[in-house]
């Protein structure tokens, strides 16, 4: 059985009307621990609380749905960009889809290895599978921005993807569409198929043309981690840097 996640958008970067305030987190989630051989950790989160135990079993779900996410995942994006000089319209599609199988193993096979509650939420750090090993962590503020937010790495081991969203009221939203599009920006980085169209319309006294740019792949991934975050609180943006093996 398969997961499929849909976003049809104009743009990546969402403008909503609320301020986040998110400024406190723990270290391993800003930015992930290598895990022990053989384990793969993920982080979950979820916001302000009433019951710390419904806290923590939203924010283990989405650490296992991202769990899933990075021991396989398939990707499609396309994108149509129509320019014909005067404006340009932009249609995106990304889809997203992951087994559910996967998910129920990991459900069946994980151990929560650390876990931190801060004025904004509730965040948990999971291992699949279970591992008896402990992390400990400071919670940390989000101090500079890490190089990779202006350039992706560079690495012959390693491919990367760099996701961007702005302006969210939900932290949690925007943590959640930031992910995602670091992992599509993985694909796009690997193999993407360009192709570009000249279209001529005539008529009996003018002529104009349109220019139609279509970009598409359709890929699976394996062990795509999201390792680090960063959050810009002087514009609200949001950044997510993915990795997978060459």
């Amino acid at each position: 059985m398969k997961t499929t996640i849909q976003i049809s958008t104009i743009l990546l970067l969402v403008f909503l009307t609320e301020i986040s305030s998110q400024t406190i987190i723990p270290s391993w989630f800003k930015k992930l621990p290598d895990a022990p051989t053989g384990a793969m950790y993920a982080v979950g989160y979820c916001g302000k609380y009433q019951n710390e135990n419904s806290a923590k079993k939203k924010a283990v779900d989405v650490a296992l749905n991202t769990l899933a996410k990075q021991k396989s995942i398939h990707l499609k994006f396309y994108i149509e960009e129509i320019n014909d000089g005067r404006m340009s319209l932009m249609n995106p599609i990304f889809q997203l889809i992951y087994e559910k199988d996967i998910f129920d193993e990991i459900r069946d096979n994980y151990s929560v290895v650390d876990s931190s509650i801060t004025t904004d939420g509730y965040f948990v750090l999971i291992a699949s599978p279970k591992t008896k090993k402990n992390v400990t962590s400071d919670d940390v503020n989000w101090g500079l921005p890490p190089d990779w937010v202006q350039n992706t790495p560079k690495s012959e081991k390693w491919r990367y993807g760099i996701g961007i969203a702005a302006k969210y009221s939900n932290w949690t939203k925007a943590w959640r569409d930031t992910d995602e599009y670091a992992r599509f920006d993985l694909g796009k980085n690997t193999s993407i198929n360009t192709e570009s169209i000249i279209v001529i319309r005539k008529t009996d006294r003018t002529g104009s043309h349109s220019k139609i740019m279509r970009q598409d792949y359709d890929m699976y991934f394996k062990d795509s981690i999201i390792v680090e975050r960063y959050y810009d609180a002087k514009t609200n943006s949001y950044y997510s840097l993915c990795r997978a093996p060459q």
